[in-house]
């Protein structure tokens, strides 16, 4: 039987690395509470960024938390209608409210525009996703948060290896966040991160991360959200084979490239020339006369055992939030975007299964539904 392909597989180094990683940990018998492993992997994510301002969380979901916090962040936070649900949640869990703004057609990030219109006296902070690892349209938003006077925040958890204008995409901002969940290029299996940019904040996220703990007392906003000294130094071991990864996910998305030119009914979505490489994701957007929507797709695909994602659609929508006007390209975009299988092991072979599970549900529609 053929094993299914799912969407992403980790980053997962060779056993002697992790073992004689994790064989230091216990030997010194210092397991978490910020430890010095912690302090490491800080340094190591600095130095490699140009980045001075940096600390991890225990998820990339509290690293936006602790940013909206160590910000001080009371009112209204404008942030994308299409995203992943862990954008708003944090959001809600730092005392701020999100209010979802539209998106714009081509890259699918937070429409400035719409933006500028629903910018009000009660919005505290513009919070943005680099979607798929795509930027958004940095300039315009930076505009807008000066000219408002609030923070310009960016949600940046797929954006590992990713540049823009020869810089770090993480270094945009006034401050960004990372995820170093498994599911990421280079990750510490459950992790975050929060870069300060403009602002320094990583102080304020340690002591947040802690419970709040300070000579003045606890603040009330702390938690726990600390990243294990396991985890950390197993990131540390990761992020050595990131590189690798990097061209390895640029030579898959360059036969996906050619593979998928056969099918008219969909298309890789579109990256800023500006940017790159493309490696966080393979999203790609159905036509409007494809024969399936998002969600009808990810089912039939799973019956060719095939695993894709509709990550703007259904269950990864977050209900109940107030949005500044209409969002019609957010809800198109949740119904004609899908992720497709995509890390850097998967071979030509496993492209041409992709494909050919693709063609067969073009054939068969109906049962898609």
């Amino acid at each position: 039987m053929t094993d299914d392909l799912v969407v992403v597989r980790p980053l997962v180094p060779p056993w002697d690395r992790l073992k004689s990683a994790l064989f230091e940990v216990f030997e010194s018998q210092v397991l978490t509470n910020d430890g010095p492993r912690v302090r490491q992997l800080e340094a190591l994510l600095s130095t490699e960024l140009g980045i001075a301002d940096v600390a991890v969380t225990g998820s990339g979901t509290t690293a936006i938390q602790l940013a909206c916090s160590a910000l001080e962040l009371r009112g209204e936070v404008l942030v994308p209608a299409a995203a992943f649900p862990a954008t708003a949640q944090a959001v809600l869990r730092a005392g701020a409210t999100p209010v979802e703004v539209d998106i714009e057609d081509t890259y699918l990030t937070i429409d400035p525009d719409a933006v500028r219109q629903a910018v009000t006296s009660r919005t505290c902070a513009i919070l943005a996703v680099h979607s798929f690892g795509c930027p958004a349209d940095i300039d315009a938003l930076r505009s807008i948060a000066r000219a408002a006077g609030v923070p310009l925040i960016f949600d940046a958890a797929t954006c590992w290896g990713v540049n823009f204008r020869g810089r770090p995409l993480l270094s945009y901002g006034d401050v960004a966040t990372l995820s170093l969940h498994a599911t990421k290029l280079t990750h510490s299996i459950e992790g975050g991160a929060v870069f300060g940019n403009t602002r320094a904040i990583a102080g304020t996220v340690r002591r947040l991360r802690n419970f709040g703990f300070g000579e003045s007392g606890a603040l009330r906003t702390g938690t726990n959200a600390r990243m294990s000294e396991l985890h950390a130094a197993i990131g540390a071991v990761v992020h050595a084979g990131a590189a690798t990864e990097v061209a390895r996910r640029t030579a898959v998305r360059g036969w996906y490239q050619e593979a998928l030119a056969e099918l008219n009914w969909l298309r890789p979505c579109d990256f800023r020339a500006e940017a790159g490489p493309a490696v966080a994701a393979l999203p790609v957007r159905l036509t409007t006369d494809a024969p399936v929507d998002a969600e009808a797709l990810v089912r039939a695909m799973l019956a060719h055992g095939v695993h894709t994602r509709a990550y703007f659609a259904g269950r990864y929508r977050v209900g109940g939030l107030r949005r500044a006007g209409p969002t019609p390209r957010a809800d198109w975009a949740a119904r004609h975007i899908v992720c497709l299988p995509f890390w850097g092991r998967l071979t030509e072979t496993d492209i041409t299964r992709v494909v050919d599970a693709l063609k067969a549900v073009a054939r068969k529609p109906a049962l898609a539904g």
